[in-house]
């Protein structure tokens, strides 16, 4: 009886080892992606896209924030062709800052020296030396053959360099004139200038007036400033922004990574490049510094995907309360007037983490329990709790993950000590 026993239960024991190994057998898994950040939803437009350049001709912003075939239409508007004031004598007597200008440090509305008027825009330097700018609007100049720049200012006991005369090329920012070299001596001064030079001929042209490390005893003054532009031919643009506002709530600064700004449009005319940029709170500028890409689209005459990524300096687009600003224009405008309808507009944050779709392609369910990362030079495991039923695809999310530069594999164990493997860089 003892021995019939033995060989019973050893019979037993032999089935079950039998059972696993079948079922061991009959899993199937793989990685199909590894992704690294984690998008949020889509934040669209929630009020009217302002059009600086253009017009707009059916639909309103609703038909831009889900992409189904609804959507907004723009026309471009014909400019040039005569001269047209853009800043008309800005002496600065009102709302400070006017209208668009906008100023840093110790730049004031001040009434101690005004050439023209009662105020002046005033900069007075104090202790070891301050700094600041005084910016301009953005002025359409596509299209344009000239542009002329008129001005006041005033020099109080300025150094060479302490006073600089800048302008907005529609990428950066660069130093134009010395203004203290220019003409120097206690008093008002009167600048004007004719530019041919093509690179300021842009959507977003701008002017401004840094003030750097001006002491104590020291100020500048700008007063009376004009800016014109004339062309000889009349050419069509389109310049409108709208703004997003991004939920800091739900997705911290300090967990995002990075930002896309993705556009679904249509433009008639293929010999354009439509190129998107965001409002740059350091710059008072729209930009694409810290862009993925900065060269544009050149559409197809059907639905286009344009998608750019700020990935360097997301901060300096973003606001306080989450909303960034977002432009869309056309750079090498020509003599065809273009329609284009936005079918989508949005922007959403990348966050840090590591997004890993597992598929079951066997015909048992699975259980997930660990998921390694690893490269030439380190070793990661994480413990998981994931079950996969048959023929099932699941993405996992998982934001305390960084992928490693370079080359790295992915690996996923089953409960049942299957494995699959996914090899990335």
């Amino acid at each position: 009886m003892i021995i019939l026993a033995i060989v019973s239960n050893l019979v037993l024991w032999n089935y079950e080892m039998n059972q696993v190994d079948w079922e061991k057998i009959k899993e199937n898994i793989s990685i199909t992606n590894v992704e690294d950040g984690i998008y949020s939803s889509w934040f669209v437009a929630q009020s009217e896209y302002v059009v600086t350049s253009g017009s707009r001709t059916n639909g309103d912003y609703t038909g831009t924030q889900t992409i189904d075939g609804n959507y907004e239409s723009f026309s471009e508007t014909a400019s040039g062709g005569s001269g047209e004031t853009l800043i008309d004598g800005e002496s600065f007597e009102d709302t400070w800052p006017p209208a668009g200008w906008s100023a840093t440090g110790n730049w004031a509305q001040e009434s101690n020296y005004a050439h023209d008027g009662t105020f002046s825009a005033d900069f007075d330097g104090s202790g070891g030396g301050e700094s600041g700018y005084l910016t301009s609007p953005s002025m359409n100049c596509l299209g344009t053959d000239a542009i002329t720049v008129d001005f006041w200012w005033n020099d109080r006991a300025l150094d060479d360099g302490d006073f600089m005369l800048q302008y907005y090329d529609g990428s950066s920012w660069n130093t134009h004139q010395d203004l203290n070299q220019e003409a120097s001596g206690n008093g008002w001064h009167h600048y004007t200038e004719t530019l041919t030079d093509s690179q300021y001929f842009v959507s977003d042209f701008q002017i401004r007036w840094f003030a750097d490390n001006v002491w104590s005893g020291e100020s500048a003054h700008v007063d009376e400033v004009t800016v014109s532009k004339d062309s000889s031919a009349s050419v069509y643009s389109l310049d409108l922004n709208g703004s997003f506002v991004i939920d800091l709530g739900t997705y911290p600064p300090e967990d995002i990574k990075s930002i896309e700004i993705y556009l679904r449009f249509r433009a008639d005319d293929a010999g354009e490049n439509w190129i998107l940029k965001a409002y740059n709170l350091v710059t008072s500028t729209y930009s694409n510094v810290g862009f993925n890409s900065t060269e544009g689209y050149t559409p197809t005459l059907g639905w286009d995907y344009y998608a750019v990524e700020i990935t360097d300096g997301w901060q300096n687009y973003v606001q306080g309360d989450g909303t960034i600003d977002v432009k869309l224009v056309d750079e090498g405008v020509d003599s065809i007037q273009t329609e284009v309808r936005i079918d989508f507009l949005g922007a959403r944050v990348k966050t840090y983490g590591t997004r890993c779709t597992f598929q079951n392609v066997g015909g048992l369910t699975v259980h997930l329990v660990s998921l390694w990362i690893t490269n030439s030079t380190d070793h990661q495991r994480y413990d998981i709790n994931i079950y996969l039923n048959s023929a099932e695809t699941k993405p996992y999310l998982r934001d305390d993950i960084t992928l490693p530069t370079g080359g790295y594999t992915v690996k996923v164990v089953t409960e049942r000590g299957n494995t699959a493997v996914y090899s990335g860089s």
